[in-house]
C-alpha cells in the first residue's frame, strides 16, 4: 500500500471517529494522573513518583487485541518485544535486549511477587484490573532481575456488588476464546472470584503480504521473499487459564486474602522457524502461582505479610507427531515471602521490609522413551535473604525518595554423575541505593529525575561447581559478581488541569557492568568471567492530547504518541585477546505506538500504529538465505563482514478496533489487526502474522 492509499485509508477511520462524536452524549477524561501505583510498595499516586512509571487501564485493555500480556504491551508502550509462535514472548526495555532463552532483565511481576515466568505469552489478561510499568534499575524493592525495569500485573479484587462477566470471541486462523468472571460477597467482610478462559488457534497463521515502509531487496531477502502471504507451518496453540481469591476483613484495620492461578496448555506447536530447519515440535506449559497476604492499615501504618509459592513445568517434545516423546523439561519452582510495613511520619513515609526467595531449578533429559540422557546443567537452587528501606518526604510541590537494599544469596548445586558434577556450594552479598526528586512548577508542569542501581544474579551453576556437557568441561566461578546497572534519568513532564493535555520527555542513561560471559582457560575447560559491559542512552516520549474537548458532545478523541529512541547502544566483548566495543544486537533503536482512542456513551474506538525500529542480529541462515552475499552485512559499529550481522529494517504497523454497548449487560466488539497487512519479524526467521480480524461478544449481569 502507497502513502497515498494510507491516508484515504486513515481519513476513512478519522470521519467514522469525528461522525460518531455528533451522535452520542459526553463522557469523562479519566484522570490517569490520580492512579495509585503498587509497584511502589507505599502506594503512591502516580503524579507524586519521581521514576518514570506508564499505566495501563483496565479500560484500554479491554479496548484492544489482547490474546496475552505480549500483546497488549506492543500496542500500548514503547517496551521492546519479542514473540514467536508457539507461545513465548519477552520483554525488554531501555535499551536491554529481550530474551525468552534467559534470565530477563526486566522484572515481571504479580501483586508485587515473582510471576513465575519471564514468558508474556502465558500471562492471560482475564483477571487483570491495571498493568503498571517502572523504568529504569528498580533493585532497591524487588532486588534481582529489575535492571531495565518492572512489568507489574495488578489483578481483580472484586466488590460490594456480585458480578457476572462472559464473553465469546472468534476470528482468523481459527481463533476462538471463551472467559468467564465471577465475584461475589457474603456478607461484608467477605469477598471472592473465580475465572476462566480458554483460546485455541486451530490454524496455522498466514504471515502478511505487504511491506507500508520502504524496505530494500536485502531486507526482503531476509524475510523471504516466498514467505509474503504464505503460511507459518507448526503455529497452531491452545491455552487455559483458571483463577480464584477471597478477601476476608477480620476487623476494620486487619485483612487476609488469598489467591491462586493455574495456567496450562497441551499440545502447544513450536515451528522452530519459518524454514523449518530446526525442525518442528511441540510443548506443554504447566504454571501454578498462589499468594496470601495478610495486611494491617490505620491512619499510621500499613503492615503486610505475603508469602508465596510458583511451580512453572515446561515440557517439550522431540517432534510434532502422535508419538512425538518428552526429550526436555524444566520445572522452576520460587517460594518466599515479603514483609513489609509502612510508617506515615508528618511528612515522611518511611518503608521497612525483608524478603526471603528460594529458588529451585531442575530438568530430566531423554534419548528416547524411558531412556535418560545427560541435563544440559546441573539442578541448582539459591536462597536469597534482603533487607530494605525507603524514605519519601512530600512538602507542597516537592516529592522525594531514597532508598537502599541489602542482598544476601546462598548457592546449592546437586552432584550430577553423568555430568561429572560434583556437589558444590557458594554465597556473595551485594548492596543496591535509589534515589528520585520531583519538583512541580509553574502549577502545571513538573522536573523530575532519578538514579538507581540493580542486579541479576548469577546462575548457581556459573558461581560454583563443576560439570561436562556434550564434552565441553565448566568450572564454577567463585569470585564472579553479579551483574550490575546503574541508570540515571531526568525530564520535564506537563498535564493540564483537566489532563486533556499530558506530555512528558525523559531522558536516561544505563551503565551495565560486569556482564557475564564464557571465557576458556589454559585447562582447556571454560569458566564464567565479569568481561564485558555496555552503555545505553536514550530518549523517552508521551503525549497525549483530548481533541474531544472542541466538539460539541464533548466526548474523548485523545491523540497520543509514546516512543522510545536509543540514541547509544554498544558493549566491550572480549574477542581473543583484544577487547573491542560494538553495537548491541537483539535490540531495536527505536519502538514507540501512536493514534488515536474514542471513548464516547456507547461507543469505544481506537487506531493505533505501531512502530518497530532496525535493529541487528547475527545471521543464522546464510546457508538458506544464499541471495544474502558478504557486501550485505552490517559493518559498522564494530562489525565487520565475517561477524555476519544483518540490519533488519523498520516496520510499521496498524490496528483498528471498535466496540459498542448495547446495553449495560451487553457489548460488541471487532478488532482488525496487522490492518495493512504488513509482513515483518520481531526475531529472525520467525514471521509474524498478517492482517486478522476478531469478533468479541460480551455478557454482564
Amino acid at each position: 500500500m502507497n502513502f497515498k492509499q494510507m491516508t484515504f485509508v486513515c481519513m476513512g477511520l478519522l470521519y467514522s471517529l469525528g461522525a460518531a462524536a455528533d451522535l452520542l452524549d459526553s463522557t469523562k477524561v479519566y484522570p490517569i494522573q490520580e492512579v495509585t501505583v503498587h509497584a511502589s510498595h507505599m502506594e503512591r499516586k502516580l503524579k507524586d513518583l519521581p521514576q518514570k512509571v506508564e499505566i495501563i487501564s483496565q479500560s484500554l485493555i479491554k479496548s484492544l487485541p489482547c490474546e496475552n500480556l505480549a500483546e497488549v504491551l506492543k500496542r500500548t508502550t514503547n517496551l521492546d518485544i519479542i514473540q514467536y509462535p508457539g507461545l513465548s514472548a519477552a520483554v525488554g526495555m531501555r535499551g536491554f535486549s529481550p530474551s525468552a532463552h534467559s534470565r530477563s532483565y526486566t522484572l515481571l511481576l504479580i501483586d508485587g511477587k515473582p510471576a513465575g515466568t519471564t514468558n508474556l505469552a502465558t500471562i492471560d489478561l482475564n483477571n487483570v484490573e491495571q498493568i503498571e510499568i517502572v523504568k529504569g534499575s528498580y533493585s532497591v524493592l524487588y532486588g534481582s532481575d529489575a535492571m531495565g525495569g518492572v512489568v507489574n500485573i495488578i489483578t481483580k479484587k472484586g466488590g460490594a456488588i456480585p458480578e457476572v462477566y462472559v464473553s465469546v470471541e472468534s476470528g482468523s486462523f481459527g481463533y476462538r476464546k471463551f472467559s468467564g468472571n465471577f465475584t461475589g460477597n457474603s456478607g461484608t467482610k467477605l469477598t471472592y472470584g473465580l475465572g476462566y478462559s480458554r483460546q485455541e488457534q486451530t490454524k496455522d497463521y498466514r504471515i502478511g503480504q505487504k511491506n507500508l515502509l520502504k524496505i530494500s531487496d536485502v531486507d526482503k531477502l531476509i524475510l523471504d521473499k516466498a514467505s509474503y502471504g504464505d503460511a507459518m507451518d507448526n503455529s497452531q496453540y491452545e491455552m487455559n487459564s483458571a483463577n480464584a481469591f477471597v478477601n476476608y476483613d477480620i476487623s476494620k484495620q486487619w485483612k487476609i486474602s488469598a489467591e491462586g492461578a493455574y495456567t496450562f496448555a497441551y499440545d502447544v506447536e513450536t515451528a522452530g522457524n519459518y524454514w523449518g530447519t530446526y525442525g518442528q515440535s511441540k510443548k506443554d506449559v504447566n504454571r501454578l502461582n498462589l499468594y496470601v497476604t495478610l495486611e494491617q492499615n490505620n491512619a499510621k501504618n500499613h503492615f503486610r505479610f505475603s508469602p508465596y509459592y510458583t511451580d512453572d513445568q515446561n515440557p517439550n517434545y522431540s517432534d510434532n507427531t502422535d508419538d512425538g516423546f518428552i526429550s526436555f523439561t524444566s520445572t522452576v519452582k520460587e517460594s518466599g515471602y515479603q514483609l513489609q510495613d509502612n510508617y506515615k511520619l508528618g511528612n515522611f513515609d518511611v518503608l521497612l521490609g525483608t524478603d526471603l526467595k528460594v529458588y529451585d531449578y531442575q530438568s530430566n533429559r531423554f534419548s528416547s522413551i524411558g531412556t535418560p540422557a545427560d541435563p544440559y546443567k546441573p539442578n541448582n537452587k539459591f536462597t536469597n535473604v534482603a533487607a530494605f528501606t525507603q524514605l519519601a518526604y512530600s512538602v507542597k510541590n516537592l516529592n522525594l525518595n531514597a532508598g537502599v537494599r541489602y542482598d544476601h544469596f546462598t548457592y546449592h548445586i546437586d552432584a550430577n554423575d553423568g555430568l561429572k558434577a560434583p556437589e558444590a556450594n557458594a554465597d556473595y552479598n551485594t548492596v543496591n541505593p535509589s534515589v528520585g526528586a520531583q519538583y512541580q512548577f509553574l502549577k502545571n508542569f513538573k522536573a523530575h529525575s532519578s538514579f538507581g542501581t540493580a542486579f541479576s544474579v548469577p546462575d548457581a551453576f556459573k558461581v560454583a561447581g563443576k560439570y561436562t556437557v556434550s564434552g565441553k568441561s565448566y568450572v564454577g566461578n567463585p569470585d564472579l559478581d553479579p551483574e550490575k546497572s546503574r541508570t540515571t534519568d531526568f525530564g520535564i513532564g506537563y498535564s493540564s488541569a483537566k489532563n486533556s493535555l499530558r506530555l512528558d520527555v525523559s531522558y536516561f542513561q544505563t551503565l551495565h557492568d560486569h556482564k557475564i560471559v564464557e571465557e576458556k582457560l589454559a585447562s582447556g575447560e571454560y569458566t564464567y568471567a565479569n568481561a564485558n559491559k555496555s552503555t545505553m542512552k536514550g530518549i523517552e516520549a508521551m503525549l497525549s492530547y483530548n481533541l474531544g474537548q472542541f466538539l460539541p458532545e464533548k466526548p474523548e478523541l485523545e491523540v497520543y504518541a509514546n516512543f522510545t529512541w536509543i540514541l547509544k547502544n554498544d558493549f566491550t566483548q572480549l574477542v581473543g585477546t583484544e577487547m573491542l566495543t560494538r553495537d548491541m544486537q537483539y535490540v531495536r533503536k527505536a519502538n514507540g505506538n501512536f493514534g488515536l482512542n474514542y471513548r464516547h456513551d456507547k461507543i469505544n474506538m481506537r487506531l493505533n500504529g505501531r512502530f518497530i525500529g532496525s535493529r541487528l542480529e547475527k545471521d543464522s541462515f546464510s546457508s538458506i538465505r544464499t541471495g544474502i552475499t558478504s557486501a550485505d552485512y552490517y559493518t559498522k559499529g564494530g562489525y565487520v563482514a565475517s561477524d555476519k550481522v544483518l540490519q533488519h529494517p523498520e516496520y510499521l504497523l496498524f490496528d483498528y478496533s471498535i466496540g459498542y454497548a448495547f446495553s449495560e449487560k451487553v457489548n460488541f466488539g471487532i478488532t482488525i489487526s496487522n490492518l495493512l497487512d504488513e509482513n515483518y519479524s520481531e526475531k529472525d526467521g520467525y514471521n509474524m502474522p498478517g492482517r486478522s480480524i476478531v469478533a468479541k461478544l460480551g455478557y454482564s449481569f
